[in-house]
């Protein structure tokens, strides 16, 4: 059974790429177009907080690793955002990242509104975790 889930992709998931396609590129290039300007926004967001994070540009993804000067593990913070800021990220530990602590922040499926508010909440929480512990 593994195997087949490995090498088959869900039908569900080879009807969505057939629709792409048929819908073609206009489509996918308007999405892209939307795509960087919520990243630069997120970017922009973000600027404040270099002063105890490392902010990668995330050049082509719709996420980025954000590198968390702190003393807190990445699922303390996680679980602080969430709790205290209704914000969810990942830690980075959950694909792998073991240094320091990284948080992994998408925004690839939102709406720029959508992405306004949440990074708003994640940097306001950064800042005032961070700012907590000096």
């Amino acid at each position: 059974m593994q195997d087949t889930i490995l090498i088959c992709a869900p039908v569900i998931s080879q009807y969505a790429a057939l629709g792409a396609l048929e819908a073609g590129e206009a489509f996918c290039r308007t999405r892209v177009e939307r795509l960087s300007e919520v990243r630069e926004l997120v970017l922009e967001a973000m600027e404040p907080l270099r002063s105890f994070c490392d902010i990668p540009p995330a050049e082509g993804a719709f996420y980025f690793f954000l590198r968390v000067h702190t003393r807190l593990e990445a699922m303390e913070l996680v679980e602080r955002l969430i709790r205290e800021y209704g914000v969810a990220v990942l830690p980075g530990t959950t694909f792998g990242s073991d240094q320091g602590c990284t948080l992994r922040v998408a925004y690839g499926a939102l709406e720029k509104e959508t992405v306004a508010e949440g990074i708003s909440r994640l940097a306001e929480g950064l800042q005032e975790i961070v700012r907590s512990e000096g």
